[in-house]
């Protein structure tokens, strides 16, 4: 089996297992499901999230790395505590978007550093090719996500899979040397910093 790594999304383009990685917020945000929420909903945006929501549920996401007007909580991981048993609307500027452009994959799994292992393992799981789908950040390539597209895809070499493509080899060699500190020179972690 192999995997591909795509620095941005690639809207319609996914057919077997779509493992999408926007590391610094939503997909890490995803934790909301081991907090005790019962639902996660990935919305395409605010807009989108508003819509969706029925009575009981939660709003949570951000635009420009703040939470939108109305909305219950932001995406950040610390705002993980008061979900349990609540289902949570969730809309971010790049991660639920890309988890939209992977629609038409078999399956559709969220990746981030935390779940790396157990997100390589059901990818193995389904049999099929998979596709890393870096959300990046407004349009370009981000380098957190292809940090963390290379971490999953050591994991995914473990099991078995073969890097196809220049931005899976580009992404593994990220994991396997970190040279500098990827995550906190990210445009994603200053943007974060920049809001507080």
């Amino acid at each position: 089996m192999r995997f591909r790594v795509d620095p941005l999304p690639l809207p319609g383009t996914y057919r077997g297992t779509a493992i999408v990685v926007d590391v610094i917020r939503a997909t890490t945000a995803a934790l909301y499901l081991k907090a005790g929420a019962t639902a996660l909903v990935l919305a395409r945006g605010a807009e989108a999230a508003r819509a969706l929501r029925q009575e009981g549920e939660l709003l949570a996401g951000e635009v420009g790395g703040l939470p939108p007007e109305g909305f219950d909580l932001g995406n950040s991981p610390r705002e993980v505590n008061g979900v349990v048993g609540k289902a949570v609307v969730m809309a971010t500027t790049n991660g639920t978007r890309a988890a939209h452009a992977a629609l038409g994959a078999r399956h559709i799994l969220l990746g981030s550093l935390q779940n790396a292992r157990a997100v390589a393992e059901k990818a193995r799981e389904t049999g099929e090719e998979v596709h890393l789908v870096c959300a990046g950040k407004e349009g370009q390539m981000a380098l957190d996500d292809l940090y963390t597209a290379g971490v999953i895809g050591k994991r995914l070499k473990a099991l078995g899979f073969s890097p196809e493509g220049e931005m899976a080899h580009l992404a593994l060699f990220l994991a396997e040397n970190p040279s500098f500190p990827v995550l906190s020179s990210s445009e994603a972690a200053k943007a974060l910093v920049g809001v507080g």
